[in-house]
This record gives structure tokens, sequence and C-alpha cells, in this order.
């Protein structure tokens, strides 16, 4: 049943602000973090293809087991039913198929060290400066010692390969001045709900959320209760890996969609209340909810989609401010939603 727009107002009476400031984040300078970056991207370009068993050769050499990733998955030059030969035919076609031109030569005009773009060594700077927090907030979990940068034709915005290494897609990170919806406009993920979130503020939110997912993996099965808390502690710790970034950014929604969600949070959760759908196990109606979409279901087209997992975020702070005593591996850890609810005494603004 769909709520009317009225019920989704800003309730300013309800709405309280603190008169303490956040504290500063911790001071994380003393934090080493042993990243080596790869260009792949600007080595894959540069093949010579009149010898492709030499240069793949060089790659291996090179980039490790990333080359063996790329060339199984992304670029299938290595399937088990091609032969040598027929996979060096697919690298070529591949390399001159005129989408691949397109992306590398914008890549290139965007990231290369003469582009007039964004630059890879501050993003990757950014990514160093989370791993700092990551290791602060996070002792015990690995971080990845190598970052390898490629293009493909949007297969992958980020992905762990090897033993915990991760490779970032460039083409994800273009921005605004690139319209992702002349590739194929029939592609969901060159939507504008989710393009915009493919630019070189994000590039930072992306590595992380794989770091996180991979350390932390989603619920198999369970209530919306136990997804959106889920999807709550992912926020919350995304913002405490990258204190310096505005919301907006981290939860990957507009700045008028992060203004909607802090004036809604009460209706929000009166919306759940309402239609009593917070201990529903329906698959298809958790992800109708807390995954990414134009605006969430039920609610005003100002919402973004996803817009439970900010009330989930909610609850999630209000636990940790509530067991101080609770660390964030232990936070983390927790998988029954209901428990984080009740021991968050959770009332929303």
């Amino acid at each position: 049943m769909k709520v009317s727009n009225y019920l989704f107002l800003p309730l300013l009476f309800l709405t309280f602000t603190s008169c303490s400031e956040e504290p500063p984040p911790p001071d994380v300078s003393d934090i080493e973090v042993d990243l080596t970056v790869l260009r792949f991207d600007q080595a894959l370009t540069q093949l010579d293809t009149s010898d492709l068993p030499a240069e793949l050769e060089r790659l291996d050499d090179t980039y490790g087991s990333f080359t063996d990733a790329f060339f199984t998955h992304l670029v299938p030059v290595r399937r088990g039913d091609f032969s040598a030969e027929e996979g060096q035919n697919v690298l070529r076609a591949y390399l001159e198929y005129p989408l691949t031109r397109v992306v590398d030569s914008t890549v290139a005009e965007h990231f290369s060290p003469e582009g007039g773009g964004a630059q890879v060594p501050q993003m990757v700077e950014d990514f160093r400066q989370g791993l700092r927090y990551f290791r602060h907030y996070l002792p015990d979990a690995p971080l990845p010692d190598t970052l390898v940068t490629f293009n493909t034709h949007f297969e992958l915005a980020a992905f762990l390969y090897g033993e915990g290494q991760i490779a970032v897609g460039l083409e994800f990170f273009l921005g605004p001045d690139f319209d992702y919806a002349l590739v194929n406009p029939e592609e969901p993920i060159f939507s504008d709900y989710l393009a915009q979130s493919y630019t070189p503020a994000h590039f930072t939110g992306k590595l992380l959320r794989v770091l996180v997912e991979d350390r932390f993996p989603p619920p198999r099965s369970g209530r919306l209760i136990d997804y959106l808390i889920y999807e709550g502690k992912k926020l919350y710790l995304l913002e405490l890996l990258q204190p310096a970034t505005p919301d907006h950014v981290v939860y990957e929604v507009t700045e008028e969609q992060m203004d909607w969600l802090r004036d809604n949070e009460t209706p929000i959760y009166a919306y759940l209340q309402r239609e009593d759908i917070l201990y529903s196990t329906d698959v298809n109606r958790i992800n109708k909810y807390t995954r990414p979409a134009p605006y969430t279901p039920g609610m005003p087209v100002e919402s973004p989609g996803g817009a439970v997992n900010y009330l989930g975020r909610q609850i999630v702070a209000a636990y940790m401010a509530a067991h101080p005593e609770v660390s964030l591996t232990e936070l983390m850890e927790m998988t029954d939603g209901q428990e984080i609810l009740r021991g968050a005494r959770y009332k929303p603004r």
C-alpha cells in the first residue's frame, strides 16, 4: 500500500540538534600502509599485438595473479575451452573493438599524467587514508598490499583477487561529463541513480565497500530488520573510514536525497511499523526496500532507493552510543538485527 507524500514531509518539531560538536577523527598518521599501485590499464593498451605470447608472459610476470583473474573472468582469453591461439585472437578482437578504444582513450584523458581530469595518485592517497582508518578501527582485519587499475566494458567497479589484493575499474569513475547511457541505455548499471556515483569522489568508498563486505558478508537469510541493520552497520563503519567525505558521497545519494533522509527518519520508521514489514522474510520484499533503486517503494520519489538503510544506520549509532564497551569488530559480527534494535533503545528523530 502506497502512503501519501504528506506523511513524509519534514517533521521539524521532532528533530533535535545537538549542541555538542562531533569529536574529531582519530589521528592515524602513524599507521603505515604499504600499498603498491600497478597500472594494468596502461599496460594493456600498450601491448604489441604482433607478439602476444611474449606480451602475455610479460603481463604475468608483472601483474601476477591479477592477469589470470582478468583474462579468465573479465576478458575471457583463458577460457578452458580456448586454445592459446584462440585466446590470443579473442584478445586482439577485444583490443580493436570500438568500445574498448573509447573507454581506453577516455580513461587516459581523465587519469593519465597528461590528462586534464582527476589524477590517480590523489585518488590512491585518499584510499590509503581510508586504509589507515580501516586498520585503526579493525586492527585484526587484513589490508590489501596491491591495488591494480584496469579497464573493461564496465564489468566491475572493484573486486578482490589473489591473497586479498584489490583491483579497480577506472571506467567507473569518469564523472558527470561522461554519458554512461550512451554505452547502452538499456543497461541497468548506467541508470542515473547508479551512475551519479561514478565519480572520482566515490573511488575510496567503492573500494572500502568491497573490503567491508568481504570481511563481513551480508546475511544469507533473515528478516528485513536483519538486512537493514546490516546495511546500517556498513554505513556507520564507512562514515568512520571516511571522516572527511560528505555524507551524501558515503551513502551514494545526491545532496537533496541526503537531506530528505535526515528530515524523514521518523516517517520512514512509522511506515515500516504501519506496513508491519520489519520482520518480513520475503526476499523480494527485502531487496525492494534495501537495494539501490530510483526511489524507495511506498515512499515519495524524492527518497533515494534503500532509504530504510539510513534507518539501520541510525539504529546502529544509537546502539553504539548505548554500548560503548562494544568494539566495531564485535558490532559488525552481530547478526541479529532485532537484538541490536532492542539494545539501541532507538527513538527516531
